[in-house]
């Protein structure tokens, strides 16, 4: 299967990540790559905005809303 035939499923995606971020939330000295993570996150929200990939979009809005205690950003993608 070709990489472009393949649909990205945004909540297995970031459900398959969150072992490495949860391990972030909890040693300080990883906050920086969480906060970068996290950066590239938001950029990819706002790009499937943008490009109008709603799926994608909601499905973000949906994870950065249920971690918003732990990232402590807010719950809203901004």
């Amino acid at each position: 299967m070709k990489v472009k035939d393949r649909k990205l499923n945004a909540t297995d995606h970031l459900r398959a990540h969150w072992r490495h971020w949860r391990e972030c939330f909890e040693k300080k000295a990883d906050r920086a790559r969480l906060l970068l993570d996290l950066g590239t996150i938001r950029s990819i929200y706002w790009q499937a905005l943008g490009q109008g990939i709603l799926p994608v979009a909601r499905a973000i809005s949906a994870w950065w809303r249920k971690t918003a205690k732990l990232h402590q950003l807010g719950n809203t993608v901004i």
